[in-house]
């Protein structure tokens, strides 16, 4: 993603997001559980009924994801988002949320501990990630926040909780799946973050609040909490 400060709503572009990651949870749930036989014939794709209730499960936790999503999209989101950008990120999402889907609808084993502990980091990562840019963007109404950077709430515990939040997001849902791919899929998008989203965005907020930066990189750590 750019980091800039050109203003516009993009709201074809977030339109399309949230129905790529939409239309992923939706078909991956109606083809595992065999609730539309036809479009299962029309993907190709051999029917494996899962377990119901894990189904049921994934299903609403990408629902809640892309409700959360779309607050952050159309409310929290201010910046301009590339045509490159919303289209790529656009098939990224559905491929995505139509691979964790098929994997964990076809999951025939009942619910297990690691599946809770899935559920669990899930609902604490989509908490921490919401948490984190609400009030944020809270803070950004106020007349006494302009020209300054944003240390305080969760984000004094690392520089970029909210991408924390959301690993922890894909990890409960990869959790679901039971699947190595899932599982990549997850470590791919965290190295992402990393090695490229943080040091772009870190490049972006050292320019333009110089000192506040230093002086909040050096006493907060990067990542990961206590850890990174």
């Amino acid at each position: 993603m750019s980091f800039h400060d050109d203003h516009d709503p993009s709201t074809l572009y977030k339109i399309l997001l949230s129905l790529a990651l939409f239309t992923g949870v939706s078909l991956s749930t109606a083809i595992t559980s065999s609730a539309f036989p036809m479009l299962a014939s029309y993907a190709n794709y051999s029917v494996v009924e899962g377990d119901f209730i894990r189904q049921t499960i994934l299903f609403v936790c990408g629902i809640l994801y892309g409700l959360r999503f779309m607050v952050g999209m159309f409310v929290f989101l201010q910046r301009k988002i590339a045509w490159g950008e919303g289209l790529l990120v656009s098939v990224l999402f559905f491929m995505m949320f139509y691979l964790f889907g098929i994997s964990a609808g076809s999951h025939r084993e009942p619910l297990g501990i690691v599946d809770y502990a899935g559920i669990s980091i899930f609902f604490i990562g989509s908490c921490i990630n919401y948490k984190a840019d609400y009030d944020r963007w809270k803070w950004k109404q106020l007349d006494s926040s302009h020209g300054k950077l944003y240390t305080t709430g969760l984000f004094k515990y690392s520089m970029h909780i909210n991408y924390f939040g959301d690993t922890l997001t894909y990890l409960g849902l990869a959790m679901l799946t039971h699947t190595l791919v899932c599982y990549l899929v997850v470590l791919g998008i965290t190295l992402n973050f990393m090695f490229y989203q943080i040091p772009k965005l870190d490049t972006y907020l050292r320019e333009r609040y110089t000192d506040q930066f230093i002086s909040y990189s050096a006493s907060t750590k990067k990542f990961i909490p206590f850890i990174y």
